[in-house]
């Protein structure tokens, strides 16, 4: 938009032209946004007042001059620091005015640490030459000792996080010795006295895992952790080392450089040390697999499958020769209901039965004789047929002796029959792997068909 010569200046009125407050302050306003804002202010925090919505008024001073600042609670709930009376700090905004007291103030977008933004920059700049390097590459992580010898602890004696990480460590595996050496966790020198520290557990004869801890704190605190000589000794260790620093929001060099960041104090006591309770379930496993290999238990396994094989068997064979006794036994039934001596015995038993009563009502005499007669002609056809079903009764006897299994296992013969318990009379059906059982009179055994031969001739 061209202006002429003669259009007043921005911002300013007409010559006679008369503005409200409130239309002053707005064009105030306008003019603020439109010609300052935004920008970084660098200052110190005074007259701090939290409000009860969570918002932050204060003033930004320096050796001169004083404004009006607020920060609004959705951007304070994002700091990373606490502010506080006398800390200098940059602060991101626009410049505002509130109309209803006509004050000057800057609104706080974002507030910076000036101490910590400068050690953010120094941050992240050592990240990055120290990635170059490859010092924090996931293949030069070492595996942790699944049972330490002993375990060695660098952090300040008086430190919260100690005591956190030997409740960790009682509570886990009490048996473990744990060794520790003193350093300096904040403040000016604490670099040094963690390197050394670092370096004489690692010297130490046993001590095979190393943890460095400290608990949480500002940029500024965690300083000694962010450090390249620290990060160096971490990676130059010959044990693994694991980190416990601060809180789960803080990462430090040396958790980058570390083996093992244990994220908190009692996270890495977690890491170097196994659980007692499940070291124990996991050596009774252990224990009960060994036991299983050993001899004795496995001769007694192989003894309680032969007595399964043999109960198997004795039912098999047994069903056998159960079938032939009730077979003979049917056998002996019919031959004796058939058998002349019987016949004759009943015959036998009439006779006298008659003549006791033809004795009791007269003289026998001539009937007598007759009787006698009738016995003497009926007996030698009787002894003929009784001689004859003798004969006949003594070659079924040697045919049913034949039948039973038992007279051929005596004679060296066996039986065999499959897993089930069928009786296999020749290679038909048969394949090779096939476990077959094979019985003797006094005993029995399990062999496996290697192979089959169909042909009919004897083996030579």
């Amino acid at each position: 938009m061209r202006q002429s010569m003669s259009d007043p200046p921005a911002g300013t009125c007409p010559e006679g032209e008369t503005l409200s407050v409130s239309e002053l302050v707005g064009r105030v306003q306008r003019l603020l946004t439109d010609h300052v804002s935004p920008l970084r202010v660098a200052g110190e925090i005074a007259d701090l007042r939290p409000s009860a919505a969570g918002h932050l008024y204060f003033n930004l001073k320096d050796a001169r001059a004083s404004l009006h600042a607020v920060l609004f609670e959705r951007e304070a709930r994002r700091l990373a620091f606490t502010p506080a009376n006398g800390q200098a700090v940059l602060a991101d905004g626009r410049i505002g005015l509130y109309a209803a007291r006509g004050d000057f103030q800057l609104i706080v977008e974002s507030l910076e640490d000036a101490g910590e933004g400068s050690l953010r920059r120094d941050y992240e700049r050592l990240k990055a030459r120290l990635a170059a390097e490859g010092l924090f590459d996931q293949g030069r992580k070492r595996p942790l000792p699944a049972l330490p010898r002993r375990i060695g602890i660098a952090t300040s004696p008086n430190a919260a996080a100690l005591r956190d990480v030997l409740k960790v460590l009682a509570r886990r595996m009490p048996l473990i010795p744990v060794l520790i050496a003193a350093a300096q966790v904040q403040g000016e020198g604490a670099e040094a006295t963690l390197v050394r520290a670092l370096e004489a557990l690692t010297r130490t004869e046993g001590v095979d895992v190393v943890i460095v801890t400290r608990g949480g704190g500002s940029l500024k605190d965690l300083s000694p952790f962010n450090t390249e000589s620290l990060v160096r000794a971490i990676r130059a260790a010959p044990v693994p080392v694991v980190t416990g620093i601060g809180h789960e929001i803080d990462v430090t060099l040396a958790d980058l450089a570390a083996d093992v960041n244990g994220i908190t104090p009692s996270g890495a006591a977690e890491r170097v040390s196994p659980d007692a309770e499940e070291l124990a379930q996991r050596l009774a496993d252990l224990g009960h697999r060994l036991g299983r290999r050993h001899p004795g238990w496995v001769l007694t396994e192989d003894a309680q499958r032969l007595d399964d094989d043999a109960a198997r068997l004795d039912r098999a064979f047994g069903g056998l020769w159960q079938r032939a006794r009730e077979r003979s036994a049917l056998l002996r039934v019919r031959l004796l209901a058939g058998d002349p001596r019987a016949r004759l015995e009943g015959i036998g038993r009439e006779l006298v039965h008659w003549r006791a009563r033809l004795t009791a009502t007269r003289p026998l005499g001539p009937a007598e004789t007759a009787l006698s007669d009738l016995a003497q002609r009926l007996s030698t056809p009787m002894a003929t047929a009784l001689g004859k079903a003798l004969h006949h009764l003594e070659l079924d006897g040697r045919s049913l002796r034949a039948l039973d299994p038992r007279g051929a296992l005596r004679r060296g013969f066996a039986l065999v029959a499959d897993a089930a318990g069928r009786l296999v009379t020749g290679p038909a059906g048969l394949a090779p792997g096939d476990r077959l059982s094979i019985g003797w009179q006094e005993g029995s055994a399990w062999t496996r068909v290697e192979s089959l031969d169909g042909n009919d001739r004897d083996p030579v």
